[in-house]
């Protein structure tokens, strides 16, 4: 019934009406950059709330809802056109109340509403469009139209609502139920078996742009949460195919449009197989996840240009998204001004051949290397893109400056400035990975300082806040924040640099960890994304987005703090939540591939280079140098480790095997004796630090490296535990 009121897109563009508010709406004051860009459209925007619910409930309105982002293009295209359109606004302040939502700041209420709209027609984006009723259930959703097509949308709506109220809120109400029903529901657990994740992982590759890569045809998104749930089974399984598939996704994108050529770091998505023409905004939360597929792809195969795009990515996301404050900014725009005077899509990173010529004497090198043409894949103009076997750039990087000092000249796209919990705390992840993989200790100083912001300026007497803007913070922190926040917390601790107390860490950690399981419902169910009720039905935090999933961040804290701390809450409530997301991660896989890799290091083990076991009384760092494993190990005080040959054969000793083949004995220092309070007998171990280095030259690759071992204290052995790193 609902579909018979969507009109076609495909209406003729009519030239809108031009008009600024002459004074401002109710967006006025807003701590959103998007609202604040819709402040005064004629348009009497209010911004979601009670008062414009109430407003729409006491004079029986329908309500018209857009949702967008700051950095949206079609976004600024549709406020021009549409919102700012004299016609369209006088039409929307009669009989509607309009609503502007601001995605990064609402991604609860914005995952509803794209659920209505993709329910309702098939598919979805931004701006996303949706018109409810009075009592705020949806009966209708698009994303872009031109402004003729809008208005006829709006004129069809409000004649039905005259006409037919009864049954416009009948079919409102069945929807929003549909929806809360699915966005609410359980499943049962699923035992996530060797041959289900081969299948999945067999599923992905098949799925995969053999030519191009990465996943699908177009638009082409970076998916790396798909991507890094690949690498992370390839660690586990050694399987070089999975393994290839994360490389080629990355060579693409690394050599694509979507790359920015000159001043490094990636647009959000392309719009061709190629990853030649991007969507040119530039999110945080892109940098933060590329870079993890970039720290962890040179991590196993030390790829150069995976290196190179990695230092490029960290050096554009320090000079342009880092606050002095020491956090990061939200985004930058799509659009900026070009040489017409006029806003254009891209118009800051799009070239002529003549403009290269001018901007360098090895231009004509340049356009051919870029494949720069009169025509341009992109409106006339170029994106800079590279052939996918390119590998000359020892010759090309110093002539990018030249393109650089001419891009300077340029008006630049606007920079989002609101700080987001969640994006930041990947961020943070993330460099304090990359600072361990490059021995770089600015990194990880970067990511301690954008900790340390968030801490002093989101963290309340209850919990946190998610937004950072002009001064103020804004909205309370929603489950994926969190999640993404302990699990940046979680790395400034593991790769801490010497002379620093990563316990700090790991205490906020546990801290946020702790809100998670207070606040967000019950952990048998799979935590709620809100923790309150906004909007037409709480949410059950499964699906990936720009961040993992909620619950995927949730069991990854609570796993991981398990081994660094002795906390049997948590892992007790990680073996609930994983049993609760089993079922919902294995029947969309390609959509929570998050939670996958999430349940399965909660049940089997990390695979990262640095590992913490018997609750944090022992760290392992396995690192490969010159050609040998070296397995660093750093015990806390109090505890010890059996040595390799204990002196009483019911100790299990330490020890290292490179494939099936046990090390040499001179492999292990000489331990230290001594009687402790549980056994007056001498024993033999280890304590403090040690490092056992074995050759790898006889090995086939990719083998692995196993350590087992066995933690005690004055009073107690611990279980033994096996840690198996891959070697690629």
């Amino acid at each position: 019934m609902i579909r018979r009121f969507i009109v076609l897109l495909s209406l003729l563009l009519a030239p809108p009406a031009f008009a600024q508010g002459n004074a401002p709406n109710h967006l006025a004051g807003s701590q959103s950059p998007y609202l604040l860009q819709h402040m005064y459209n004629p348009v009497d925007w209010y911004p979601w709330g009670e008062e414009a619910l109430e407003k729409a409930r006491a004079e029986n309105k329908m309500i018209f809802v857009s949702v967008g982002y700051a950095s949206c293009h079609w976004c600024h295209v549709m406020r021009e056109e549409s919102f700012e359109n004299l016609e369209i606004a006088a039409f929307l302040n009669e009989f509607f109340v309009s609503i502007k939502i601001d995605r990064e700041r609402r991604p609860d209420l914005d995952e509803q509403f794209m659920l209505a709209t993709q329910v309702l027609t098939g598919s979805g984006g931004w701006p996303n469009n949706v018109i409810l009723t009075p009592l705020g259930d949806p009966v209708f959703g698009g994303t872009y139209f031109p402004p003729d097509a809008l208005l006829d949308v709006l004129q069809q709506m409000q004649s039905l609502w005259q006409e037919e109220p009864a049954l416009v809120n009948a079919e409102g109400f069945k929807l929003a139920q549909y929806l809360k029903n699915y966005l609410t529901r359980t499943a049962a657990e699923v035992d996530l078996t060797p041959a289900l994740l081969s299948g999945i992982t067999d599923d992905f590759l098949n799925q995969m742009d053999d030519f191009n890569g990465g996943l699908g045809d177009a638009p082409k998104f970076p998916r790396e949460s798909l991507f890094l749930f690949l690498m992370d089974q390839a660690r586990r399984t050694a399987n070089t195919d999975l393994l290839a598939a994360h490389s080629a996704a990355l060579n693409g994108m690394i050599t694509g449009g979507i790359h920015d050529q000159i001043g490094g770091g990636f647009h959000r998505y392309a719009i061709d197989p190629e990853w030649h023409v991007p969507h040119f905004e530039k999110m945080l939360y892109n940098q933060a996840m590329i870079g993890l597929m970039l720290v962890r792809s040179i991590d196993a195969t030390g790829n150069p240009g995976h290196q190179r795009a990695l230092d490029r990515t960290l050096k554009y996301l320090l000079r342009e998204l880092r606050d002095p404050g020491g956090a990061f900014f939200a985004a930058q725009d799509a659009d900026s001004y070009g040489e017409d005077g006029a806003k254009h899509e891209g118009a800051f990173y799009t070239w002529t051949p003549d403009q290269i010529l001018a901007a360098s004497s090895e231009g004509a090198y340049l356009n051919d290397v870029f494949s720069v043409t009169e025509n341009g894949e992109f409106e006339g103009l170029n994106v800079l893109h590279l052939q996918p076997d390119f590998n000359d750039y020892p010759r090309l990087d110093p002539l990018l400056e030249d393109l650089q000092s001419a891009r300077a000249n340029r008006s630049p796209p606007d920079t989002d400035r609101k700080i987001l919990l969640g994006w930041n705390g990947m961020t943070i992840a993330m460099l304090a990975e990359a600072s361990h993989l490059t021995g770089r200790q600015e990194y990880w100083q970067a990511a301690a300082n954008a900790a340390r912001f968030l801490l002093a300026n989101l963290k309340t007497e209850t919990g946190y806040m998610r937004v950072w803007f002009d001064g103020t913070a804004s909205v309370p922190a929603q489950l994926p924040d969190l999640g993404a926040f302990a699990t940046g917390l979680i790395a400034l601790h593991d790769y801490a640099p010497p002379g620093t107390d990563p316990a700090l860490w790991l205490t906020e950690a546990r801290a946020v960890a702790d809100i998670m399981r207070r606040e967000f419902g019950d952990v048998s169910e799979g935590y709620r994304m809100n923790a309150t009720t906004e909007g037409f039905s709480q949410i059950i935090a499964l699906d990936d987005g720009e961040l993992p999933a909620g619950n995927a961040l949730a069991l990854q804290t609570f796993s991981r703090l398990s081994h660094r701390m002795q906390a049997p809450d948590l892992a007790r409530d990680a073996a609930l939540l994983a049993a609760a997301i089993s079922g919902h991660a294995a029947e969309i896989p390609d959509q929570r591939a998050a939670s996958l890799a999430a349940i399965v290091e909660f049940h089997q083990g990390e695979t990262g280079p640095v590992r913490y076991v018997s609750g944090g009384a022992v760290r392992v760092d396995m690192a490969m140098v010159n050609d040998q494993v070296q397995a660093s190990l750093s015990i806390k005080p109090g505890w010890h480790i059996n040595a390799n040959k204990p002196l009483e054969d019911y100790f299990v000793p330490t020890e290292l095997f490179i494939g099936d083949t046990p090390v040499a004995a001179s492999t292990y220092p000489n331990p230290i004796i001594k009687s402790l309070g549980f056994n007056p007998k001498e024993l033999a171990l280890y304590e403090s630090t040690l490092t056992l280095t074995a050759p790898l030259s006889a090995q086939t690759s990719p083998t692995t490296a196993t350590l087992i071992l066995q933690a005690c204290n004055d009073e107690i052995c611990l279980d033994p535990e096996e840690l198996i790193f891959t070697l690629w």
